[in-house]
């Protein structure tokens, strides 16, 4: 593409053939500095503009070429050619974006910061875009539930979830372009100032990431630490992180705020800045010692602000000292001394549900597909042994025979993207934080069957000592009912199984979605809950490894007969099972060994177990081998230093993985492809490898053979 480019100073006010002779050398330099791909980001952004629906009527046009799903004949599913179209201008977005990695490197400060500008301004564009259309959800509900609701939704999801997976491949890209433009900049203060400047405009979650390095470098901010330059860099950086909310600059922000030798006012500037972002609670009691530990705690920040010396200082900043040292204080004694907490620059609140989106084999299971989440939760309040009062997550996982509660600020560190949904009304999410909090400890039982009646029959009882028997969005539906308020204020739309061979194959595992079956995306569609706070996606290509997996076995489900084909101990413990039933002291033996409850079919656990296992393997295994092969690839050409640090067995791995990928590593070696491209071939490859071997464990005749020969 060539953009024909001149500069207003170049256009005469006058005519004449002199002046225009004068301008022609002008105008040949412009046009040959300007790069090939200047302008594709926009073209590409402009065509996913044009695609992208505005309104609940554009989700409403089906194509001609939509064929109903014979089972249900409730849900189309988008033409080929429309579906094609849509990636590809998501693709292209991805893909002009991608040539800014190279753009940023050019030496001219002005020309960076205007590539990332331009980097900017695209993903806050999707991300206007992926807003406008949450905004569209609610009214969905209203449509009368027939074909025409069933198609709408469809056509909604699937909308979502391209845009989140473009917003989050645009973020993914944002930390390759903006470490480039730092680090081009790096001895240029003022340009960096400019960057940060860019950074807080767009509000960029990313640039907070990428700058927070400044606050622990010696050398980014000038050569002298505490040059007033380089201390008003670091002013800006904290002001980005407090607007942005980011989390994941807390790290820094606590190596920071105890550095010795910083200006009061500086440092007092952190404490606020860890306020705004979120002060991480002090561990709860009984933690698992595997989960994360806070960055800093009350108690910390409360020495660092007690023991600063501020003789001399003005009255205001002492009043600011004394304030956050009281806030502290109370904090480190007693916890959340409200009903609410900040995490992320949202205030969260009892009640609040947790939506999130992860690679699942159930996205796809249910009529409400594509899903946009797969787990859920409910913020609740918790006063611990310690005395001490946390705001935590309340959840259901599949294992374990006990309701977790988990710090919500420790619980979302394990998520890559969600979102919060709030009631209006104050006294119903008070009601649903405290039976939230009254489950905190009670037995439950994951129900596999995935039925709302046995949460109907707990409805109005006293909860305290009861088991729970039921699944992660039955304890959003437990939590809603005991308000007093009807299920369709929280979930409007009823939910079935997926069409196809779905119901008789998960039939096959003791797995069915009984009548009014509701699921974690369910809850996105009521019109009394606001989206009150969202974690940006970020594209992992492992994860895109996992989920195409995840979504091809969902897909085969419902196209092919399931024939099952578990390994040796699968099938051991499927016996056991069924011996179990007929065996109180086997049945408890097992229920013990495997953490759940002793009233669990373990016949149709077992099943069910087997099949998830085989696909996580799968999964798993398919996404750890894309990133070995991508390690053995990178490291190429082979730099002494590194094989050096090598064990034989690593090089020989790697030496296995470059025989595998032989012209991947050839064309790396040479130069002559791109970290994006070498990427994309590997996570393809490994999909497809992935998929291969679903069918073969899952959909062919020969492994149902295996399995009754076994």
């Amino acid at each position: 593409m060539i953009r024909f480019l001149i500069h207003p100073s170049f256009v005469p006010i006058r005519a004449s053939a002199s002046l225009s002779l004068r301008l022609v050398p002008l105008f040949v330099i412009v046009l040959i500095a300007t790069p090939v791909w200047a302008g594709a980001l926009e073209d590409a952004l402009a065509q996913f503009d044009v695609e992208q629906p505005r309104s609940v009527e554009a989700l409403a046009i089906i194509d001609p070429a939509i064929k109903s799903d014979g089972a249900t004949g409730a849900v189309p599913n988008p033409s080929a050619a429309n579906k094609a179209s849509r990636r590809d201008s998501a693709a292209a977005v991805d893909e002009a974006a991608a040539e800014l990695i190279r753009a940023v490197q050019d030496p001219r400060p002005d020309v960076v910061l205007a590539q990332v500008e331009r980097l900017l301004s695209a993903k806050a564009r999707v991300d206007a875009g992926l807003a406008e259309l949450f905004s569209l959800r609610t009214p969905l509900a209203a449509i009368p539930p027939a074909d025409a609701q069933r198609s709408t939704l469809h056509n909604y999801l699937h909308a979502v979830s391209r845009s989140i997976e473009l917003t989050g491949r645009l973020r993914y890209l944002e930390f390759d372009v903006f470490n480039n433009a730092s680090a081009q900049l790096i001895a240029q203060t003022a340009a960096r100032q400019k960057l940060v400047g860019l950074f807080l405009k767009y509000r960029s979650s990313v640039g907070a990431i990428t700058m927070a390095e400044i606050l622990a470098d010696p050398a980014a901010g000038g050569a002298n630490y505490n040059q007033p330059a380089s201390l008003a860099l670091r002013a800006k950086v904290l002001e980005l992180i407090a607007a942005t909310g980011e989390t994941e600059c807390l790290p820094a922000l606590a190596g920071f705020v105890v550095r010795p030798g910083l200006p009061p006012a500086l440092v007092l500037q952190a404490v606020e800045t860890i306020r705004s972002v979120g002060l991480p609670q002090d561990v709860r009691p009984g933690q698992d010692p595997s989960l994360p530990t806070p960055a800093i705690t009350a108690g910390r920040l409360h020495q660092v602000v007690t023991r600063l010396n501020l003789t001399g200082a003005s009255v205001e900043l002492q009043k600011h000292r004394d304030e956050l040292a009281a806030w502290l204080d109370r904090r480190k004694r007693s916890g959340i001394d409200d009903q609410r907490y900040r995490w992320g620059g949202e205030d969260l609140e009892p009640g609040d549900w947790l939506l999130m989106r992860n690679p699942s084999p159930y996205n796809l299971f249910t009529d409400l597909s594509p899903g946009l989440f797969t787990h859920v939760g409910v913020v609740a309040l918790e006063r611990g042994s310690d005395g001490i009062q946390r705001m935590v997550l309340v959840d259901l996982p599949e294992r374990g025979n006990r309701m977790p509660a988990t710090n919500i600020d420790t619980f979302l560190v394990r998520s890559r993207h969600y979102l919060f949904l709030r009631h209006p009304d104050t006294e119903i999410g008070r009601r649903m934080g405290d039976t939230a909090t009254s489950l905190i400890g009670n037995e439950t039982e994951f129900d596999l069957t995935f039925r709302t009646d046995r949460v109907l029959e707990l409805v109005g009882q006293p909860l305290a000592d009861k088991k729970i028997t039921t699944y992660c969005a039955g304890l959003l539906l437990l939590c809603a009912l005991e308000t007093g308020q009807s299920r369709e204020e929280f979930f409007p739309i009823a939910e079935g199984a997926a069409g196809g061979e779905t119901v008789d194959n998960l039939a096959q595992l003791g797995i069915s979605f009984g009548r009014d079956f509701i699921s974690p995306t369910g809850a996105l569609f009521s019109p009394r809950f606001e989206v009150i706070g969202r974690r940006e996606p970020t594209y992992d290509p492992r994860r895109e490894v996992e989920e195409a997996i995840y979504d091809y076995f969902a897909r085969q489900l419902a196209a092919k007969k399931l024939h099952t084909s578990p390994d040796l101990y699968q099938t051991l413990r499927l016996k056991m099972a069924e011996a179990a039933r007929h065996n109180a002291l086997l049945a408890a033996a097992m229920t013990a060994a495997q953490g759940v409850s002793h009233n669990l079919d373990l016949v149709s656990a077992a099943k069910a177990a087997a099949v998830v296992e085989t696909l996580d393997d799968i999964a798993y295994g398919a996404s750890g081998e894309f990133l070995k092969a991508q390690e053995a690839i990178r490291s190429a050409p082979a730099d002494r230093r590194f094989e050096r640090g090598l064990s034989p067995s690593q090089r020989a791995a790697a030496a296995t993985y470059r025989q595998r990928h032989p012209r991947q590593y050839e064309l790396w070696r040479q130069g002559q492809i791109s970290r994006r491209q070498l990427r994309i071939e590997l996570v393809n490859y490994y999909i497809a490898q992935g998929r291969a071997e679903i069918d073969r464990r899952f959909f062919t005749a020969t492994a149902g053979s295996a399995a009754k020969k076994q």
